[in-house]
């Protein structure tokens, strides 16, 4: 499975989402980012349960390659990768 980190916060179970696939890090950015895909996040950083999900404007979204894009969780998935992207699921693989 893809490997997430969160960057930016207090700790690290705290910050902005990313992901490392086909050897970088990548941000994951989504409009509607909300407490279900924060929980499945949390359950595979085995932080415990998601307090709240950060929706940051844009400009404090950070710069850099995009990992993941429109992400949908119902929030019980045990990985983010299982969650629906607007990408293929294939790229996501590195296939």
């Amino acid at each position: 499975s893809a490997s997430l980190r969160l960057v930016g916060g207090g700790s690290r179970c705290d910050g902005r989402v990313e992901i490392f696939q086909r050897g970088t890090w990548g941000r994951v950015l989504d409009d509607q980012w909300d407490v279900q895909e924060a929980s499945v996040v949390c359950r595979q950083l085995r932080c415990g349960e998601a307090e709240r999900a950060y929706n940051p404007p844009k400009p404090e979204r950070g710069t850099g390659p995009v990992g993941l894009r429109g992400v949908r969780c119902t929030g019980h998935e045990p990985n983010l990768t299982l969650c629906n992207t607007s990408l293929p699921r294939r790229a996501l693989l590195g296939g």
